[in-house]
């Protein structure tokens, strides 16, 4: 009788010591049927603002491309807000947060959430703290608060492993009211970002991850994408900015092998050129989180555009020419620019995606019905510039910034000759162009392939 309880004491404390929250996802039994990298969940908490938002966007993706059968992601949000802020509203549990969930694929907002309401809600695995980008590399900023929400977090979620998210510094041209904070001056951010979470962050052993993505940021910006990850200077841009810290998170949580991963968000297109010089970003930061890598990604592949889409030869419109000499304009010192025309797609300025095209899969009922050029810089455009049409109509799409979606399109053109002034710019810094057929008919190859007939545009050599 004895040996049976004993055998069965052995038995139940070896189930037990099995059952023990280790810190990170718990690997399942592995079974006959299962694959031997599946994994049973994974929840993630942020305790955040527009930061974390921007981050966590296509977090979920990457963590099923991981192997996890059930994702939770969760994210406390108030616009901009502090430890300081977050440390106030924990401690009154007030119903002051905008709580994101994420659990099938796509993220859903529940208003006037408290806190605790969050930290109960689940059994997290982690759960991230972060500071206001403004005070983020200020290090008087952090204390007494960081403590204050360890200790209320812990409280109620004792079995979840703390994350700090090191945040980015600004773009360089930003306009952001607290960038002067820091001379605005990007790498003095960076660095005082940096040093505040070293002497902060780094000591705190509640802490068992800190999540680089304002490195990941910097190094991408050594790349040929450049300063150009942000959509207004200091949120994430809505396609490579989000893709390259979310693609940090999964790294440094789960561990993913970021040079395998193959995800890609649907709504979002990228060249393969990118997304190796977001991955090499990643894997530099996680190797070293506290010091800018430069990238191994420095020309830009410039034959393809973000479909792979290979652009034909261009032919120089002696018709056209002649249309605007005729006019009266005198071409001299003029040149003929040399666009790549892509068919079978159109840019659309109201839409985060930016350009629909049948050589991504865009099966858009209209997609037949245009063709496109651009994307144009100002000093690739300027005053003087004269676009010329005849037998087509198009629209001269514009983005004050790429990564900003408008919320009204300019209206499509048939005049046959518009002169480039400061009016046509208006507040646009770029510009691209959609071309139809009169009537915006439903082209046949023939059709489309002729489009460039009938659209030309002459660029002074000297900015008039």
């Amino acid at each position: 009788m004895l040996a049976v309880l004993a055998t069965m004491l052995v038995s139940f404390s070896g189930c037990h010591k099995n059952e023990i929250p280790t810190g990170k996802p718990q690997e399942p039994v592995e079974k006959p049927e299962e694959k031997p990298d599946t994994k049973e969940s994974i929840s993630i908490l942020a305790i955040g603002n527009s930061f974390s938002v921007d981050a966590m966007h296509f977090l979920y993706g990457f963590l099923k491309e991981a192997g996890y059968e059930k994702v939770y992601l969760g994210n406390l949000y108030i616009g901009s807000c502090s430890l300081k802020t977050h440390a106030g509203h924990f401690t009154a549990n007030d119903k002051a947060y905008t709580y994101y969930v994420n659990e099938s694929g796509s993220w859903v907002t529940k208003s006037d959430f408290s806190p605790i309401d969050a930290l109960k809600s689940k059994e997290w695995d982690y759960i991230s703290m972060q500071q206001a980008s403004a005070d983020s590399g200020m290090p008087d900023t952090y204390d007494p608060y960081m403590g204050q929400l360890i200790d209320i977090v812990t409280k109620n979620c004792p079995k979840a492993k703390l994350m700090w998210h090191m945040t980015w510094a600004y773009q360089s041209n930003s306009s952001h009211a607290s960038f002067p904070k820091y001379d605005k001056d990007q790498l003095k951010m960076y660095e005082s970002i940096v040093n505040a979470v070293k002497a902060k962050i780094a000591p705190v052993k509640s802490f068992v991850h800190i999540i680089p993505s304002g490195t990941a940021v910097q190094n991408l910006r050594t790349s040929f994408i450049g300063d150009n990850i942000t959509r207004d200077g200091h949120h994430m841009s809505y396609n490579i900015g989000r893709y390259v810290t979310a693609l940090m998170w999964a790294r440094q949580i789960a561990g993913i092998d970021v040079e395998k991963s193959s995800y890609r968000p649907a709504d979002q297109t990228y060249t393969d050129h990118q997304i190796q010089a977001m991955k090499d970003a990643v894997e530099k930061a996680f190797k070293k989180p506290f010091e800018v890598t430069q990238s191994a990604y420095k020309e830009s592949n410039g034959d393809d555009d973000v479909t792979g889409y290979v652009y034909p030869e261009y032919k120089a419109n002696a018709a056209l020419r002649k249309m605007v000499t005729d006019a009266g304009y005198d071409l001299t010192g003029y040149k003929e620019l040399e666009y790549k025309f892509h068919a079978y797609s159109y840019y659309n300025s109201s839409k985060s995606s930016m350009l629909e095209a049948k050589s991504s899969g865009s099966t858009a009922s209209n997609i037949d019905q245009f063709g496109s050029i651009g994307i144009y810089e100002k000093k690739d455009l300027p005053e003087g510039t004269i676009i010329a049409c005849k037998g087509r109509t198009y629209r001269p799409e514009g983005w004050v910034s790429l990564d900003q979606k408008n919320s009204s399109r300019p209206a499509a053109v048939s005049t046959q000759i518009v002169v480039v002034d400061k009016a046509w710019w208006g507040s646009y810094n770029f510009r691209a162009f959609n071309i139809s057929w009169e009537g915006n008919i439903h082209m046949s190859e023939s059709q489309m392939n002729s489009i460039p007939e009938g659209f030309a545009i002459f660029v002074p050599t000297q900015t008039l």
